[in-house]
């Protein structure tokens, strides 16, 4: 009856009240159903064709009223806790990165002279870049990316073996590639590409005992030993804990979360022990003073620039000669040192607020295409900034992470814009999928 003209009239009446016309094909397909029904049941009472149809669009109500109804109900939503958190830390990434130029520029004799970059200009590029591709995800459907999850992932392991194999080492990590005159840390990056991935395959593969054990090779353990052997242990750590996570909202069961936790533990041990770096490093930050001069040494710094700072700290753009790389691993404890802990506690407001919000995404969000996608790139942020937060106050033992949205860094802050995006989207449409799941 869905062709009949008196309801071709109707459901086009109820669709133009509708914004979101990627619905229109399954309201259409929802309300002709629902009069089919009550026209079959006018029809067995008596009445002929035309008079149950008639009958039937009557009951349905004022198609205006029906429409705006569905609009509200159905209508795109926007998580504007996100974005103001999102828009207050990169407003202090680049502030942030204003001061260190003028830092960096009042050090005449210093190393870091050697920077030719302008680091606000190049920031806010990186940002602007990252930014179409937030909108982009906003407004782009981001199911369609799910039948992509083998692709995605073939490409991203890929990637990183060519990497490994023949990509730029720098700092000691075999991590970078080059694309045009750009170098880009593929190796930090592609934690994100492996979630994404990884979200859809959970969702493709049963709860078998060798389905759960290819899961443990394939997103596990191949991974794993390519960020070894890139010797990159923060990228190691950051995917891990949002692998683990991903698992568990995936699965819900602790049971089958055991082999994929033995396992990360087993690799990343067998990885700690054969770093000696590393191993000193953690065992500085238990006995700073123990290496003064060596491994003790940037605690000791950090512990001397939180310690000094005071409340409003030693001044817009303090030059300090105590902390290397105050544009990436140690930007936090810069903006404590120079503008105290006032600014510090913007920072941890904007953290906070940001991770409890995409808290609240994945509490509203039904799809579990989409609470998997939030739950992963919510972990990857959330273990970013508590790492990175809690390691440049002397907390916890430094690996090299950035803050996000804020620390300098072209690659990381357009993928961390772009997995933004994505949460944007999926929260976009937390409405509009009911009416799909009842077609």
């Amino acid at each position: 009856m869905d062709k009949h003209l008196l309801v071709e009239q109707y459901l086009s009446s109820v669709c133009r009240e509708v914004k979101a016309r990627e619905l229109h094909k399954e309201i259409r397909q929802e309300m002709a159903d629902h009069l089919d029904d009550l026209i079959a049941l006018k029809r067995s009472e008596g009445s002929d064709e035309e008079e149950a149809v008639q009958w039937a669009v009557a009951q349905m109500g004022d198609p205006e009223t029906v429409g705006a109804g569905l609009n509200q109900v159905h209508k795109p939503k926007v998580a504007w806790g996100l974005i103001g958190g999102l828009v207050l830390l990169l407003v202090i990434s680049l502030f942030a990165m204003y001061a260190v130029e003028l830092s960096y520029d009042a050090m005449k004799d210093s190393v870091y002279k050697q920077f030719p970059a302008r680091f606000l200009q190049k920031q806010a590029v990186f940002a602007g870049i990252g930014l179409v591709l937030t909108a982009v995800f906003f407004f782009v459907d981001y199911r369609r990316l799910q039948s992509y999850s083998w692709v995605l992932y073939t490409g991203a392991i890929l990637l990183m073996l060519g990497t490994a194999g023949f990509g730029h080492t720098i700092n000691g990590m075999r991590a970078y590639v080059a694309i045009g005159g750009l170098s880009v840390n593929w190796i930090a990056i592609s934690p994100y590409a492996l979630i994404l991935a990884a979200a859809g395959i959970l969702l493709q593969m049963d709860n078998s005992r060798r389905s759960v054990w290819q899961q443990q090779l394939l997103l596990v353990a191949v991974p794993a030993s390519l960020f070894i052997y890139s010797r990159s242990f923060s990228s190691l750590f950051i995917y891990g804990f949002g692998y683990l996570v991903l698992f568990a909202v995936s699965r819900r069961s602790w049971r089958e979360l055991i082999p994929s936790m033995l396992a990360a533990g087993v690799l990343t041990a067998w990885y700690l022990s054969s770093l000696h770096y590393i191993t000193m490093r953690l065992a500085a930050f238990f006995d700073r003073h123990s290496d003064p001069l060596g491994a003790g040494y940037m605690y000791i710094q950090i512990d001397h620039a939180v310690r000094t700072a005071g409340w409003w700290g030693h001044g817009l753009a303090s030059v300090t000669t105590r902390l290397p790389m105050i544009h990436t691993d140690t930007v936090f404890t810069y903006l404590i040192y120079s503008l105290g802990w006032v600014a510090g506690g913007i920072v941890l407001l904007g953290a906070v607020l940001l991770i409890h919000q995409m808290v609240h995404v994945f509490v509203e969000v039904r799809d579990p295409y989409g609470k998997l996608l939030v739950s992963g790139f919510a972990a990857l942020f959330a273990v970013q900034f508590i790492w990175s937060l809690g390691m440049s106050l002397g907390l916890l033992p430094i690996l090299g992470i950035g803050v996000p949205f804020i620390s300098y860094g072209g690659s990381q802050i357009v993928i961390q814009l772009a997995a933004l995006g994505l949460i944007l989207g999926v929260y976009r449409r937390k409405d509009m999928i009911r009416v799909r799941s009842k077609a």
